[in-house]
């Protein structure tokens, strides 16, 4: 598997949506690709957890950053895969947008309204959560995003889901083995 191929199909996915490309990585998952987050992005990388337990779990974190598809950076994922190391994602919100919308999904509630981490960036949650879905809470999952790439059960290459209002949420594989395929 060439991780060139993996990165030229996110690059080529990010620029037919036209649409801003966002990381989501767990820093309890690959501590390293958390700092090269923070190495590429600047300030522009932000945690999910708030107050204390922002300073406290600073090592262990997810972090949502802007990724700029023509970087260094996306070399970095794809050498990642199968480590279950995080998410990307498309938006056009805006970055606030973004980050408010995974923090407020980052926090679920159970019947007796205990509230717990829901760990929907490890792609073995995110794969096993989505197709449980109705078409209404998919689309409160989706809320701003646009599209997720996830990596796949295999750690070959990625997922691609969209959310299409109505008709619900659609994968599509992109792989190597998969290079050159659209919908």
């Amino acid at each position: 598997m060439e991780p060139e191929q993996l990165i030229e199909q996110i690059r080529h996915k990010a620029h037919i949506e036209d649409r801003p490309l966002y990381g989501l990585v767990d820093g309890a998952q690959d501590l390293t690709l958390a700092i090269l987050a923070r190495e590429a992005c600047g300030q522009e990388i932000r945690t999910l957890f708030q107050g204390k337990n922002a300073e406290n779990l600073a090592y262990v974190a997810p972090y949502v950053f802007p990724i700029d598809p023509d970087s260094l950076y996306l070399q970095y994922w794809t050498e990642a895969i199968g480590e279950n190391a995080g998410i990307l994602l498309t938006s056009d919100a805006g970055f606030d947008a973004v980050h408010a919308h995974l923090r407020d999904i980052f926090i679920a509630q159970d019947e007796e309204d205990q509230e717990y981490f829901f760990r929907y960036y490890d792609p073995r949650v995110f794969r096993t959560y989505l197709p449980t879905c109705t078409n209404e809470e998919a689309a409160q999952f989706f809320g701003p995003v646009s599209s997720f790439l996830v990596e796949d059960e295999e750690g070959e290459g990625y997922l691609y889901y969209i959310d299409i209002p109505e008709s619900g949420v659609i994968t599509e594989p992109l792989s190597p083995k998969h290079a050159g395929s659209e919908r």
